[in-house]
């Protein structure tokens, strides 16, 4: 049966119309909302992606500031120590010329050994300053060992013949209210044997 008349040119009208209103508020809302669904997942790996690799650098800052203080604790002969700044007086285990030759070491009798001339020790100054921790040896220029770590806190604490250090650090996205718990999670410790006996902190040093 052929249709004809007003009511098939009804059809043929509604059957080229294209999505009714509510057809199209209803596939707009759900474009958005998957939409806003991925930007946000793409923001959190973003941000997630930041905080390990900041989590990374800051974990390797910490080994290299603990092993640099672990070396120098551990020939020590005198220590001054606070948070965040730290000297020691070590032999002088090289001459004073610009080629820094090694000194060969004498007995004194009484089981010690010297180097260089009988007493003599090198200041070694370890501190925080501009978020940069710097190694200063004697009268050289100081050597900074980690940059950008303004929220680094190195404490070493004198134990006697032991001293133990730990280095903490502000998570990224946490700089600004870290509580003391989250700081202390971060913590790295290193503990010190000092080989040699302690003396008095010298008054003339290099």
């Amino acid at each position: 049966m052929v249709t004809r008349g007003p009511f098939r040119s009804t059809l043929a009208i509604r059957s080229r119309a294209g999505f009714a209103l509510a057809e199209l508020m209803i596939s707009t809302a759900i474009f958005t909302s998957v939409s806003a669904g991925l930007i946000m997942s793409f923001v959190s790996l973003k941000r997630n992606y930041a905080a390990t690799m900041d989590f990374a650098v800051n974990h390797a800052d910490q080994m290299r500031i603990s092993d640099y203080l672990a070396q120098d604790f551990r020939r020590a002969v005198a220590v001054n120590l606070a948070q965040n700044d730290a000297t020691m007086y070590i032999p002088c285990y090289y001459d004073a010329t610009t080629a820094r030759n090694v000194q060969t070491p004498t007995l004194d009798g009484k089981g010690g050994v010297n180097y260089g001339t009988a007493g003599s020790n090198v200041r070694v100054h370890y501190y925080l300053s501009n978020s940069v921790i710097y190694r200063q040896e004697g009268t050289l220029a100081p050597v900074a060992i980690a940059v950008d770590v303004k929220d680094f806190i190195f404490n070493p604490t004198d134990l006697g013949k032991v001293i133990k250090t730990s280095v903490t650090f502000k998570p990224t996205f946490k700089s600004s209210g870290a509580s003391s718990d989250i700081v202390k999670s971060t913590a790295f410790y290193n503990t010190t044997l000092l080989r040699n006996s302690r003396t008095v902190i010298p008054t003339g040093v290099n």
